[in-house]
């Protein structure tokens, strides 16, 4: 499987390669996607002011759209069963970084779909990537941890509304 190691601030460059298994998206094109949505090259609103990445989710949706992907926000409230995984092509995980004074600090890593259905974490973190046994419990636990304020996009192609089961 395709795994970039995390550099800099880009884990979303890195969340997004993940999904596409090959390098599609640079700093530089992320940056360009940035500069598209506000013009200032300094204190842009949607990357590090610092220029070291740290993209927000203006960035990764605009990017998505770019291949002809959605992004769905994953309730917290909803159960994780009802996700029709057959449609998922993967999850985002977006969990809170250390803290930087006067920055939001957070870090994007992807769950992949393989083909035969199972799903593989390809966090940029990770030495190598790790396979998730039970997705829905995996995203259970995640949301369990309230404290960390943990956000769960899904990534399909397929419209939103029907990414969900019925209640």
């Amino acid at each position: 499987m395709y795994h970039e190691r995390q550099r800099k601030q880009l884990c979303l460059v890195h969340a997004l390669n993940a999904i596409m298994q090959q390098e599609e998206f640079t700093e530089e094109s992320l940056n360009e996607i940035c500069y598209s949505l506000d013009e200032r090259k300094w204190f842009n609103p949607h990357k590090s002011w610092l220029n070291l990445g740290n993209y927000d989710v203006n960035v990764l949706m605009a990017a998505l759209a770019t291949k002809d992907l959605q992004m769905m926000w994953f309730d917290s409230r909803q159960d994780p069963a009802r996700i029709r995984l057959e449609f998922v092509k993967a999850f985002i995980v977006n969990v809170p970084g250390r803290y930087i004074p006067f920055m939001t600090n957070r870090h994007w890593f992807t769950i992949l779909q393989r083909d035969d259905g199972a799903f593989v974490n390809l966090d940029s973190k990770l030495e190598e990537p790790e396979l998730i046994r039970d997705i829905v419990a995996y995203i259970r636990e995640k949301f369990e941890k309230t404290e960390d304020k943990v956000q769960v996009m899904i990534v399909s192609s397929m419209d939103s509304a029907e990414l969900l089961k019925a209640e």
